[in-house]
């Protein structure tokens, strides 16, 4: 625990814009090659959508049990955020933005937890700057 102390009760950060997008349309393809494989448009995903709608219609168990399984996943990993971020002492408001980031995310969001040591040292750096120009 003591290890944890040090990071400020605020603490955020969010997942990179670009994994963000690749995750919303991957989970998309998923999830409608499940429930309606037709309807995923080759337009904007090309060959993706081709491949998403073959899975879709010819392997629509697998789908479906992919889907759930992901969804199981993400909800357990959103309930370790929760634990994280009170074993962190953070806020409630930043606990709650936590668990739906990581609930979305998952361990993308998760990783920024699950190992601080990155944000200890800037902020030990920072605090460390701080103190010596005090001292001057």
């Amino acid at each position: 625990m003591g290890k944890y102390q040090k990071l400020p009760d605020n603490y955020f950060k969010f997942v990179n814009p670009v994994l963000m997008s690749l995750i919303g349309v991957v989970v998309y393809l998923m999830v409608m090659a499940w429930l309606d494989p037709d309807s995923i448009s080759p337009t904007f995903f090309g060959r993706l959508a081709e491949f998403a709608m073959w899975l879709g219609t010819e392997n629509n168990v697998l789908m479906r049990q992919l889907v759930l399984s992901l969804a199981a996943i993400h909800i357990t990993e959103a309930i370790v955020a929760v634990y994280l971020c009170q074993k962190l002492r953070l806020t409630s408001t930043v606990t709650i933005a936590w668990s739906l980031q990581t609930l979305f995310f998952g361990i993308f969001s998760l990783w920024y937890l699950i190992w601080p040591q990155r944000e200890i040292r800037d902020v030990t750096k920072s605090s460390t700057k701080a103190k010596a120009k005090k001292d001057k």
